[in-house]
């Protein structure tokens, strides 16, 4: 048991490593430097980056929260370079980057935990790819976790310290006021066990604890009076159609509650769609989800922090398994994991392990199950540094976001042209699990001329458009023809839905027929058949660009349509499908 404690205890010959430690993080900060320099920016980014630049300072406090569901922390301070002129790639990028830094710098020189521990953490998936590289508000979230950290040890003698390190937390994420709001919780009923014990609960409001925690209560009512959804809001799940009877039965999102555990950090499930099909997969993740739920929860008992632990880390994955959850959102998991061992660390005696592991640990005694587990714990517990690699490596060599398409505008310049972007559209049978034959698919088009035929419609989302998000960035003012139409300066996507689409359609035929279009768009339903009679419009460009999970990329093929009418004014654009002679049938127009 002495070689398990030392995997959570820093040896006292290591407590003057200041070197080595200073060496590791200068690694971190180049390599995290080197991949940033490849990435593309994704949605996320350039969302955020859009936001601080075009809203008002009143909308990020009165508007955009109950959009985008997360405080208006990380948009205020971007906003105060974007709002004065600075290129979006760059001071993303440098932004993120420093927190990051910041934060490895706290667990790597201020942790209790060995050499090993501390110098592999920082290059694991999250803390490495995707807090790292991908510029989001997740690089504060680290900060917070560890300042509370190192806090928690003197947070009676000194409450100010751990309130705001958790107060910080809460700015930073919806998921970070969760859990902030669990351990508050926590913490105010051992405060109070504590005063029923020294008789002194009617002198509550002397306690400078007190005071601290009806601080944070206040700022944790503002935020969440900001994030509460509007009604239109729109968010992945928002009309799945499970009432909250359907979720509690639905036996998937308990399969994915058991797993939250191993996914924060050795899982390969989520975000990678290639394979989280596979049943194995998802057995092997299950079992392994389930061994340290009860790992982690041993562990919190044994060393007396199990509400510590388990009430923040039950609230946040109930959460993300019954509600919404998405890959970038389990490292908070991992940090939460990685919070509860430092505190137990930093204890008097140090890390308590449980007795069953004591006896177990003394029951195996076979030399070839020792080395079976050695080896299979150590491939488990370097997976998070091998996906770290692997996603900066298909990062570096793939198209994540969209800015070969802001380079076609501007080679061309094409930015005072009629630019039509893609945008959400629902198809009937989009739902339905069984092929059909009969219906069309309308993937399938993508590669063929536009109007052509589709499914029929059943809602059209003319605000959610994803690629424009993504592309506006990179030009001052808005070049897309359809994008917030009703609202043009506002350059970055707004979350809703259920709208009047004839409406906004209208608008956009005031502008005339597109010139060029960013993949594919139903135009027949914005466009009567007289103003579309010999209009088609003909891929010059294939623009394949991806996601990156932890051990594969998800693809998306689009296309950027010319309209035919235009090839002699562009003959640098050439129809890229004019070989195949493919023309498919127009979807039959309603008279108007």
């Amino acid at each position: 048991m002495s070689k398990l404690k030392s995997l959570f205890i820093r040896r006292a010959d290591e407590k003057n490593s200041f070197k080595s430690d200073l060496l590791v993080l200068l690694i971190y900060t180049a390599g995290i430097i080197f991949v940033t320099c490849f990435h593309e920016l994704w949605f996320d980014e350039t969302q955020a980056w859009q936001i601080a630049k075009c809203a008002s300072f009143k909308e990020l406090f009165t508007y955009i929260p109950h959009y985008e569901g997360h405080p208006p922390m990380w948009h205020l301070f971007l906003s105060i370079f974007a709002k004065n002129g600075a290129p979006v790639d760059f001071t993303l990028k440098a932004i993120n980057t420093v927190f990051c830094v910041i934060a490895m710098a706290l667990l790597i020189f201020r942790s209790p935990f060995p050499k090993i521990v501390r110098y592999l953490l920082p290059f694991t998936f999250y803390f490495f790819y995707q807090y790292g590289v991908l510029s989001r508000p997740y690089s504060i979230s680290m900060i917070a976790f560890f300042l509370m950290a190192i806090a928690y040890k003197d947070r009676n003698a000194h409450p100010w310290r751990y309130i705001l390190a958790m107060t910080l937390l809460s700015l930073s994420t919806a998921f970070g006021l969760m859990i902030a709001g669990g351990l508050c919780i926590v913490w105010t009923f051992e405060i109070i066990a504590e005063l029923i014990r020294n008789k002194k609960l009617k002198f509550f409001w002397k306690d400078m604890r007190f005071w601290s925690l009806c601080f944070i209560l206040v700022i944790a009512v503002a935020v969440m009076l900001m994030i509460i959804p509007a009604d239109n809001c729109y968010y992945i799940g928002a009309d799945d159609g499970l009432s909250v009877f359907d979720r509690v039965i639905f036996l998937p999102f308990y399969e994915y509650l058991a797993a939250m555990p191993f996914e924060s950090w050795s899982g390969i499930l989520l975000g990678n769609y290639d394979i989280n099909s596979i049943p194995a997969i998802g057995i092997v993740e299950i079992i392994c989800g389930l061994a340290m739920w009860v790992g982690l929860s041993a562990f919190a008992v044994k060393n007396k922090k199990f509400f510590t632990f388990f009430l923040p880390y039950l609230i946040v994955t109930v959460v993300w398994a019954f509600k919404y959850v998405s890959i970038h959102h389990l490292g908070l998991g991992a940090l939460l994991h990685i919070f509860l061992f430092w505190i137990m660390a930093e204890q008097e005696g140090g890390i308590a392990v449980p007795e069953f592991m004591k006896k177990l640990n003394s029951k195996v005694t076979s030399p070839s199950i020792r080395k079976f587990v050695i080896v299979a714990g150590s491939l488990i517990c370097l997976a998070p540094v091998a996906y770290s690699v692997i996603a900066s490596v298909l990062d570096m060599t793939h198209e994540v976001g969209l800015t070969c398409v802001a380079d076609i505008i501007k080679e061309n310049h094409l930015e005072d042209t009629n630019i039509m972007a893609m945008w959400d559209v629902k198809y009937e049978g989009d739902d339905d699990d069984d092929d059909d034959d009969e219906k069309i698919d309308r993937y399938l088009f993508a590669t063929l001329e536009i109007p052509s035929a589709h499914r029929p419609i059943k809602e059209s989302r003319t605000y959610l458009s994803g690629a424009s998000a993504m592309i506006q960035p990179y030009f001052d003012k808005n070049i897309i023809m359809n994008f917030n139409a009703d609202c043009p300066e506002d350059m970055y996507m707004h979350y809703q839905y259920k709208e009047d689409s004839e409406k906004i359609y209208s608008l956009w035929r005031e502008k005339g027929l597109p010139d060029f279009i960013v993949g594919y768009c139903p135009i027949d339903d914005v466009y009567d058949e007289k103003t579309l009679e010999g209009v088609r419009y003909l891929p010059v460009k294939m623009i394949d660009y991806c996601t990156v999970g932890k051990v594969c990329v998800n693809h998306s093929c689009i296309y950027f349509y010319m309209r035919d009418d235009l090839f002699d004014e562009y003959p640098q654009f050439e129809w890229i499908n004019d070989q195949t002679g493919n023309v498919f049938e127009r979807k039959p127009q309603k008279a108007e």
